[in-house]
């Protein structure tokens, strides 16, 4: 009798959302930061994420990433010898940073919206992130991008708070192909 109680909770209970691991040789966060003028494309090459996720049911998805800030790169010396500063990303205090969802919905088919928070230099801010999702099989490419504000997260208030050197808003873009944890 307990055995039949025990299965039959179990096939009640709704499947949980699919693991999936990033590959990293596919996958890539960047950014655009306006300096001096000019657009500066930097990456983060090395990143790692916990995704759950089933489109099915976008309300039980799960992203959890962190960013290794101190591997931020930018074809300009200046702007990488600047980045890890303490006024910049100050990596000795926080060498990482951290999104963590709150929500994702559907928007329409293949289209969602990511809510969370990421934390920065030990401040936590509100972001979203629209994006495009395609899962083929056991495949998934994910496309996405976001406006962040420097200032929100203190970045360069000593050295240039006025925004005369290098812009306030840093346009973020995420693409991500991922494989079904099995």
């Amino acid at each position: 009798m307990i055995a039949r109680v025990a299965l039959s909770f179990l096939l009640a209970a709704p499947a949980a959302a699919s693991q999936w691991a990033v590959v990293p040789a596919q996958s890539a966060i960047g950014f655009t930061a306006e300096w001096n003028g000019q657009k500066v494309e930097g990456r983060f090459p090395k990143f790692a994420a916990d995704i759950r996720f089933d489109p099915a049911k976008p309300g039980e998805a799960k992203v959890d990433a962190t960013i290794d800030l101190a591997a931020a790169t930018t074809p300009d010396r200046t702007v990488n010898g600047s980045l890890p500063g303490a006024d910049w990303f100050d990596v000795k205090k926080t060498p990482t940073a951290r999104f963590q969802s709150t929500s994702i919905t559907q928007v329409k088919p293949g289209q969602y919206l990511a809510k969370g928070t990421l934390t920065m230099r030990g401040v936590s801010v509100p972001v979203s992130l629209p994006f495009t999702l395609n899962i083929t099989g056991d495949t998934a490419v994910m496309q996405g991008q976001t406006v962040l504000d420097r200032r929100s997260f203190r970045i360069g208030q000593d050295s240039d708070a006025a925004g005369t050197w290098v812009g306030f808003k840093v346009p973020v873009k995420v693409n991500i192909r991922a494989t079904r944890v099995k």
